[in-house]
């Protein structure tokens, strides 16, 4: 399993997601407005701390890797979103995710927290493709995607437009 760094921009800090982050993400994600697309609810501490632990332990699988940050202001602020990424090394693909909090959209994170997250994997050179599946009638995801450089293909996969970048190289 590759480790998952620390990343950082001038007002983000994304910290890899550990199992104690759980209580604080549930307040972040508390809102069953962030789950009106995407379908869902919001979940206990308990069901987080499940659900991180299992994130932490990695996929299992050797041919992907999971990296999950939470997303923070600054080194000392509150937790308010997440990023995630899914890398399939052999196709040097990275699979995209993002979710901010409701008290916090509009401001820019989501599209910082997952550009940051892109350009990492990037720079590593393992991979060349970035993917993100997003919701057709989600216009801030769409936004943050093309901010991005991905782009709309006609491809849906539960529902959702996947959106790639591909760039020459990579592995």
């Amino acid at each position: 399993m590759t480790s998952t760094p620390s990343l950082r921009s001038g007002r983000l800090v994304l910290e890899p997601l550990r199992v104690e982050h759980a209580a604080e993400m549930v307040t972040v994600l508390a809102d069953p407005a962030l789950f009106t697309l995407t379908g869902g609810a919001p979940s206990s501490r308990t069901v987080l701390e499940q659900r991180y632990a299992l994130q932490v332990a990695g996929s299992g699988d050797p041919t992907e890797q999971w990296h999950n940050w939470v997303v923070r202001l600054g080194d000392a602020g509150p937790a308010v979103g997440y990023a995630q990424a899914t890398v399939r090394p052999a196709d040097h693909t990275a699979e995209l995710a993002w979710v901010v909090g409701t008290p916090w959209q509009g401001r820019g994170i989501a599209r910082e927290a997952a550009g940051l997250v892109l350009e990492h994997l990037l720079a590593r050179g393992e991979v060349n493709r970035g993917v993100a599946h997003v919701h057709p009638a989600h216009v801030a995801s769409q936004r943050v995607a093309d901010a991005l450089g991905l782009a709309p293909t006609e491809r849906l996969v539960d529902g959702e437009v996947e959106w790639l970048l591909e760039r020459p190289g990579g592995g």
